[in-house]
């Protein structure tokens, strides 16, 4: 029962790191991790999703029809606003922590919503698509 528990934990969590990375690098073009990791994510989502196929995972509709053999979210039109606000805080840590994260955001043609500025820099609220 832990294992089963701990494994649908993982299963979630794999998930929403195979749509923060897949938009990205399909999305944004600027990849924070190596193909080896992805493609790691990316088996071990697979093989969690093999063993609990109906189990709720954030985001089902769109990490389903692709963890094909590809398993690419090149296919992925429109991604969520939670998935879209992590990859940025992910990118913006990875890459240029010391900028203003709202023209950080901006400059790569998305917009902060209902930002506040934190103690690190970054904001709270939403990212989106103008």
């Amino acid at each position: 029962m832990a294992q089963e528990a701990e494994e649908l934990t993982l299963l979630n969590r794999r998930a929403l790191q195979f749509l923060v990375h897949c938009f990205l690098y399909y999305k944004l073009a600027e990849p924070v991790v190596s193909d080896e990791f992805f493609d790691r994510v990316t088996g071990e989502l697979r093989t969690l999703r093999a063993r609990h196929p109906e189990a709720p995972m954030p985001h089902a509709d769109l990490v389903d029809p692709i963890l094909g053999p590809e398993s690419s979210g090149f296919q992925i039109r429109q991604y969520p606003p939670a998935v879209i606000t992590t990859a940025f805080k992910l990118l913006y840590a990875a890459t240029d922590p010391s900028a203003d994260f709202r023209e950080f955001v901006e400059r790569r043609g998305y917009r902060v919503e209902s930002a506040e500025a934190g103690g690190d820099g970054a904001a709270s609220g939403e990212i989106q698509r103008p």
